[in-house]
């Protein structure tokens, strides 16, 4: 991750940062004011703007920042080689995520919702610039195996993807962390019988 370096006091940074993906998440970029941020995270305009210098940088950092820190914690934890496991403790870690910052998934899907032809650009140089491809990090190493014949593995892990992103979705009103672990298992565990040889199964 290249995030670039802010010195500011952790406890100002946080709630800057608990603020501003709140009131984009709910607001979108366009809509969503600086001087709303300030009062949300009760702090000086000034000093907002001297760590961060304007809204879009701030929505830049604010995306690599999330991006970074599930990606980071993500890609730490790739050690099985039972496609299950590695997802089930991906979506674990997500899940974790999401419970710490309440307004992380709402803002990524906010992300997905942009419609600024200019920031998309600039989101998408983000992207490539600090995080690899998902193929590079996600599927290296997986016991490939287990899997039906003629089952394609990227096809797969994309419909676990929608599964898992739509499940998270689905909850984020009423986010009771152990309740999705045992929902998302169901899943993952129907989608195993359904992908992977009966011994395997």
């Amino acid at each position: 991750m290249m995030m670039p370096e802010i010195h500011i006091p952790e406890d100002k940074k946080q709630r800057i940062i608990r603020a501003a993906l709140e009131h984009f998440a709910k607001n979108g970029y366009k809509k969503t004011t600086m001087d709303e941020i300030v009062a949300a995270a009760d702090i000086s305009k000034g000093l907002i703007f001297h760590y961060f210098g304007n809204k879009k940088k701030l929505y830049l950092y604010l995306y690599e920042f999330v991006y970074g820190l599930v990606y980071d914690r993500i890609v730490k934890s790739f050690e099985q080689e039972d496609l299950f496991e590695r997802i089930r403790e991906s979506e674990r870690i997500k899940l974790a995520v999401v419970n710490e910052y309440p307004y992380v998934l709402d803002f990524l899907l906010s992300v997905r919702r942009e419609t600024d032809e200019s920031l998309r650009e600039e989101l998408s140089r983000v992207k490539v610039k600090s995080f690899p491809p998902w193929q590079e990090t996600f599927l290296p190493g997986l016991d490939t195996s287990k899997l039906r014949e003629g089952i394609d593995l990227e096809k797969v892990t994309k419909i676990i993807s929608w599964t898992t992103d739509g499940l998270l979705s689905e909850h984020k009103d009423d986010f009771v962390l152990e309740d999705i672990f045992v929902e998302m298992d169901e899943y993952l565990n129907l989608m195993r019988k359904a992908f992977y040889k009966e011994e395997y199964q």
